[in-house]
């Protein structure tokens, strides 16, 4: 008798390794006409276009908060993986990804566990296909926006900190979701509190 061999499954993969992933808003982007919040709200509806997304933790960090570090940015979109879903590769640090490829290796158990094992600063999954399910925010919150400075004839793009309400404000529809050091929250936006939540508040199974 054969052995049955078992397929693997990144979706499942993430969830025992309690990280979701997270498309976030940069302020490293080559392109110029892409600021917050546009750049979130373009992405929530795109179809066979890849981007770059964030393995994410309790206890990640973004570039501005110190800590471990992981996110790439300090406000994304936190997606799931569907049936359409295409992981065209993954990496341990920055792939260079882009329409036209990436440098990081095919979704392999090996190649995913090493994404997370072997991370740098942050690491690089470049999805398409993917399912929106939320906003994810990891304070502070900075993003790039296009700033008016006197003497200049045109604006100029540069980083600014933004407050959790001017971030969640233009996602109205959106659940809000973030993490500490411990484990993940949700937002409630009546009561304006955090309230810890299990993983499959965000990724349900």
């Amino acid at each position: 008798m054969g052995v049955a061999m078992t397929t693997f499954s990144p979706r499942q993969f993430l969830r025992e390794r309690n990280a979701v992933l997270v498309h976030f808003s940069t302020v490293m982007s080559r392109n110029p006409d892409l600021l917050f919040p546009n750049d979130l709200a373009g992405a929530m509806g795109l179809a066979d276009v890849p981007l770059s997304f964030s393995t994410i933790s309790p206890g990640d960090t973004n570039p501005w908060g110190g800590g471990r570090g992981g996110a790439e940015g300090a406000v994304g979109l936190l997606v799931d993986i569907g049936p359409e879903t295409v992981i065209h590769s993954v990496s341990s640090s920055d792939s260079g990804s882009s329409v036209a490829g990436s440098l990081g290796g095919p979704a392999t158990a090996q190649n995913c566990a090493a994404s997370i094992d072997q991370r740098e600063t942050s690491n690089e999954w470049h999805v398409s296909n993917y399912v929106p399910k939320g906003l994810f925010v990891l304070p502070p919150i900075f993003v790039r926006q296009r700033h008016s400075i006197l003497g200049l004839d045109e604006p100029i793009l540069a980083e600014a900190e933004i407050s959790l309400a001017q971030a969640i404000d233009a996602f109205p529809a959106l659940p809000v979701f973030s993490a500490n050091a411990r484990t993940f929250l949700q937002y409630d936006r009546p009561s304006g509190e955090w309230r810890a939540v299990g993983y499959d508040m965000l990724i349900p199974q």
